[in-house]
């Protein structure tokens, strides 16, 4: 089948470059990712300007923007032939709980799923350099094995976490609910008070253990595999509100 691989960590990342050389031994693959690191940019798009891109190979385009420009570009650009299936990663560190809101990598498969692609983001649980991208890359070379799982019809979006193990020490595969990271964060002024200043922000992450979650299995030592969707209706909310707006209609 026909992948398009991005990532936020940027076109020349390890994590992307062994899913480029693993996935291509059965499969057509092309990269558009960023030139640089876009960690954190969400769904964010450029919308007024120009988009510098570089051919980098057969396939392969560095855009000077974000992870959703690169998805957008290598499925509408007609730089590419038509894709099947829009992997993002092999992100340098996890994206659990709410992380998937402000990630890059989970934005590059969200954005494939907008466009009625399935995307899949993988990340593996090390900041920084890890050992196991090759064995990740490896084992989701394996996963999308079985492709009657993902169509055009019926697109899915799944965030995969693969914990920093060699594979003998991986206790197995997860299906899992979102879970909760609660980020604390603060900010320290950098520069002159008086004037012009930089905010550095620091702060902590607390990671809640519920049972079946992302956060919780990842830390048991298995893979996480957690289907997404676009919904974000409050439907708890929306049931008591029209409630209430029978009453008020009385």
């Amino acid at each position: 089948m026909n992948i398009l691989l991005t990532n936020d960590d940027g076109i020349d990342a390890a994590g992307i470059t062994a899913l480029y050389r693993i996935l291509a031994e059965k499969h057509s693959v092309f990269m558009v990712a960023p030139m640089d690191e876009k960690s954190a940019c969400s769904n964010a798009i450029t919308i007024k300007r120009e988009i510098p891109v570089k051919k980098k190979g057969d396939g392969v385009y560095a855009v000077d923007g974000y992870t959703a420009d690169c998805v957008n570009i290598g499925l509408n650009g007609e730089l590419i032939p038509g894709i099947d299936l829009v992997i993002s990663g092999i992100n340098h560190g996890p994206n659990l709980g709410e992380d998937v809101y402000f990630s890059g990598t989970v934005a590059g498969a969200r954005s494939a799923y907008i466009f009625g692609v399935s995307g899949i983001a993988i990340s593996v649980d090390s900041l920084g350099s890890s050992d196991y991208f090759e064995d990740a890359a490896g084992f989701l070379k394996d996963f999308i094995g079985d492709f009657p799982l993902f169509s055009h019809e019926r697109p899915l979006l799944l965030n995969i976490n693969y914990p920093d193990l060699p594979v003998d020490e991986i206790a197995g595969v997860q299906y899992t609910t979102l879970g909760r990271r609660e980020y604390r964060d603060s900010y320290r002024r950098d520069g002159n008070e008086e004037g012009d200043f930089s905010m550095v922000m620091d702060g902590i992450i607390n990671s809640h253990e519920i049972e079946g979650s992302d956060v919780t299995e990842l830390r048991n030592g298995y893979i996480s595999i957690t289907p997404l969707t676009l919904d974000s209706t409050d439907y708890t909310y929306l049931e008591h509100i029209r409630h209430r707006a029978k009453q008020w209609l009385k």
